[in-house]
């Protein structure tokens, strides 16, 4: 065998070989699911089908040249080079030219001065928000969520949601999308029914993705003007205790990467992934679908995320899930959590939103919402699977508690959050209202407070916690 074929078979081999791992290569099933990824052709990730797509016509084309290529004269193999490189930079400089375009035409959801965000004013949108799996590949016993919302999402001339437009409002409430709604319609939202309950009037200043710095800058900057009588802040749980919400003190010397500018923004990129996702992620996605093993089999792939979601009560068609991060999050003690940057600054950011209000006499009430797994743990704890529920924390954290301590370690610590800042807000003097046992009660009454797969409260929750304050509160 002369020199020529043995390199011949040996770049083939590379390529081939390259190919074959590149196919077999499953990314891990059930990690994938409980974090809510999108699985393509039930076995890869995003990124893995786009180096699938992508690398597997260059691999066969590059195998064609090598066992096709005749010999060249050195003007030949010059020429081609050219080619081979007008070629690339043509398809680049498409993609960049086309990526360009897409930035330039696209408008802006949000407009941020500092930690305050805001829409565009005088906007009305309307659509049905269907509550449903992110993914295609989801828990094996996945069915249908909370039925569809039909909604009218409307923004003032100040850029939040509101149909009101008046000089002085009783009550402004903060937050982010807990408090500005999401997946409801404008008259589902809890500030709207609060006011249509007790008469008063009520503005909304929440806005999805802003944390506490940013309740805080929306008040000083627009909520005071409004002169209000009072101010419920909420604070969601599930969001504003994370420290990577004060990662930039100084919004103004926020830097980012070039390759967070050029790739991880790209709009192009984007939708090439929206489009790999809806035409490629229903290609095995029934792969697991009704697969009574998962359930009792520790061995089965899927068996730790077989369990969501939760129906609550049993035998009400009321189905709760919530990703695994969402519960380790709570994984704490209240000595670790108040050793935390977000506890610490969320402390700070409560005590100036207390001097603000102080100072233009507002009464400040901190509004204390729970996410999905506070609520269920507690609650499904008598049927739950121990080992499969630390199964479930195992596939994001080294050393879960053993099966026969599971419950008494994790049940305490869901309590942390809010008992924490409920301490906080009696040693500062601030009002603090908990929505946690009014929502678990009705919950377990049958009334589904939570949409199935999205984390916000559903049109019902918004009316329960709406009943609750419309009690609680008094002008």
């Amino acid at each position: 065998m002369n020199r020529k074929i043995t390199a011949k078979l040996f770049w083939t081999a590379i390529l081939l070989g390259g190919l074959v791992v590149l196919w077999l290569k499953e990314v891990p099933l059930a990690y994938w699911v409980a974090q809510q990824r999108a699985v393509l052709m039930g076995r890869y990730s995003v990124g893995q089908a786009a180096a699938q797509i992508i690398l597997t016509p260059i691999g066969l084309l590059l195998l064609w040249g090598i066992w096709a290529a005749r010999e060249k004269t050195p003007d030949q193999k010059r020429l081609d080079a050219f080619k081979t490189i007008a070629l690339i930079g043509s398809i680049l400089a498409g993609i960049l030219f086309t990526d360009i375009a897409i930035r330039l035409v696209q408008s802006n959801q949000y407009f941020r001065t500092g930690h305050s965000y805001h829409r565009q004013p005088n906007q009305i949108r309307r659509g049905i928000f269907e509550d449903k799996p992110i993914c295609a590949l989801t828990y094996p016993r996945a069915g249908a969520g909370y039925p569809p919302v039909s909604y009218t999402f409307t923004t003032d001339r100040r850029g939040f949601r509101n149909q009101t437009d008046l000089d002085r409002y009783d009550i402004l409430t903060l937050g982010d999308s807990f408090a500005e709604g999401s997946g409801v319609s404008d008259e589902q939202v809890w500030g709207v029914q609060l006011a249509s309950l007790t008469g008063w009037t009520v503005y909304n200043l929440g806005m999805s993705g802003t944390s506490a710095a940013g309740y805080l800058q929306t008040l000083q900057d627009i909520g005071l003007s409004l002169k209000p009588k009072a101010v419920l802040c909420m604070l969601y749980e599930g969001n504003d205790f994370r420290d990577s919400n004060f990662k930039e003190e100084d919004p103004k010397k926020k830097n980012r990467s070039l390759n967070d500018i050029l790739f991880r923004s790209s709009p192009l990129r984007q939708r090439f992934q929206t489009f790999l996702i809806e035409f490629l992620g229903p290609l095995g996605s029934r792969r697991f679908k009704g697969d009574p093993s998962t359930l009792a089999d520790p061995k089965h792939p899927m068996y730790p995320v077989a369990w969501q979601p939760v129906e609550l009560p049993e035998g009400s068609g009321n189905y709760y899930s919530f990703e695994v991060k969402r519960l380790l999050d709570h994984c704490l003690s209240p000595e670790q959590f108040l050793q935390t940057k977000a506890c610490r600054k969320t402390h700070e950011i409560l005590i100036r939103l207390k001097a603000v209000c102080q100072e233009h006499q507002i009464r400040l009430v901190i509004v204390y919402a729970p996410d999905k797994p506070h609520l269920v743990m507690e609650a499904a704890k008598g049927f739950l699977s121990p080992a499969q529920v630390r199964a479930f924390l195992a596939l994001r954290q080294d050393q879960p508690p053993p099966v026969d301590q599971l419950w008494e370690t994790i049940l305490p610590q869901m309590d942390t959050f809010e008992e924490v800042m409920r301490q906080f807000c009696r040693q500062e003097a601030i009002e603090f209202i908990s929505l946690t046992e009014i929502l678990r009660q009705q919950m377990l009454a049958g009334r589904q407070a939570y949409f199935t797969y999205d984390q916000h409260w559903s049109p019902e929750g918004h009316r329960i916690v709406a009943e609750y304050l419309a009690g609680a509160l008094s002008l």
